[in-house]
C-alpha cells in the first residue's frame, strides 16, 4: 500500500503498541508490545514473543478502569514496575533499532497515556517518551481515510476486524492481546486490498463535503457510468437552475 510505505518509508522494525491507563490522572498501569520485522513490500518477515509488563502508577487506578482491565491496585502494587523502568524495558525490547523503529498504535490516548505518566513521574527518561511519540503510528487514523461506519465515524479496532472476516482474539482490554490484535489488523489489511477498495468506494460515494455536482459525477464513476466533460457540465449547469 503506497500510502503506508510513505509513512514506514526505509524502517523495516515496528512494535505494536497497546497501554492501559488510570481513570482519573491518565497514568499507565500495564502496556503490552509485539515487535516485528517487515519485508521490503511492508508484509511481516519474522514476529517476536510479545512483551507484558504491570506499572505502578502514583494515582489510583479507579473503578471504571479496574473493571474494565481487571487490573487491581493490588496487582500494579505486588507486580507493577515503576514507570521508568518500563520505558527503559520497552527501549530494550526494540534493542538496536530503538530510534528507527515505528511504534503502531490505535488510537490516540495511548500517547497522552504516555506522556501523562511522564508528568507524574519526571523520573522517567523523556527521550524514550520523545521518541516513542515522534515515530507513532496511529492505525485508527490511518484507517479512518479509507473505512468508516454509516455516519462517518473510524471502527473500533473489534469492528475493524471484523470487516476483514476475524474475531478478536484473547481478552479486550488486555494489553498484549490488543497488541496481537492490532498486529493481526495490520496483516489483514496488506493481505486483503479488494476490501480496503471496497470500503474506500463507499466513503467517497458518501462524502459530504464535495461539491453537489462532483459529487454526482464521483457516484456515476463508482457505477461503472461513462462520464466525460458534457456530463459534468450538465451536472453544473442542473445544480445553478
Amino acid at each position: 500500500m503506497k500510502k503506508l510505505k510513505n509513512i514506514i518509508l526505509h524502517r523495516r522494525q515496528l512494535i505494536f503498541l497497546d497501554f492501559e491507563g488510570t481513570q482519573q490522572s491518565h497514568e499507565l498501569i500495564a502496556f503490552g508490545a509485539v515487535k516485528v520485522d517487515l519485508h521490503d513490500d511492508l508484509t511481516i518477515k519474522k514476529s517476536y514473543k510479545g512483551l507484558h509488563r504491570l506499572v505502578r502508577p502514583k494515582k489510583e487506578i479507579g473503578r471504571y478502569v479496574s473493571k474494565l482491565t481487571n487490573i487491581t491496585e493490588v496487582d500494579v502494587f505486588d507486580k507493577g514496575i515503576p514507570f521508568f523502568k518500563a520505558l527503559l524495558s520497552l527501549r530494550n525490547y526494540a534493542g538496536k533499532k530503538f530510534k528507527d523503529t515505528v511504534f503502531v498504535i490505535f488510537g490516540n490516548h495511548d500517547l497522552r497515556i504516555l506522556n501523562q505518566s511522564l508528568v507524574h513521574s519526571p523520573d522517567g527518561d523523556a527521550e524514550i517518551v520523545k521518541t516513542i511519540t515522534k515515530n507513532a503510528l496511529d492505525f485508527s487514523q490511518f484507517l479512518s481515510e479509507f473505512i468508516k461506519d454509516s455516519h462517518g465515524n473510524p471502527l473500533s479496532l473489534v469492528n475493524n476486524l471484523n470487516l476483514f472476516n476475524v474475531s478478536f482474539n484473547g481478552k479486550a482490554h488486555h494489553p498484549l492481546d490488543d497488541a496481537k490484535n492490532l498486529l493481526m489488523l495490520y496483516q489483514k489489511v496488506l493481505a486483503h486490498p479488494e476490501i480496503m477498495l471496497k470500503q474506500y468506494q463507499q466513503v467517497l460515494s458518501s462524502l459530504k463535503h464535495l461539491p453537489v455536482p462532483l459529487k454526482n459525477i464521483v457516484k456515476k464513476i463508482l457505477n461503472q457510468e461513462t462520464v466525460d466533460y458534457a456530463v459534468l457540465e450538465k451536472e453544473m449547469k442542473d445544480y445553478l437552475g
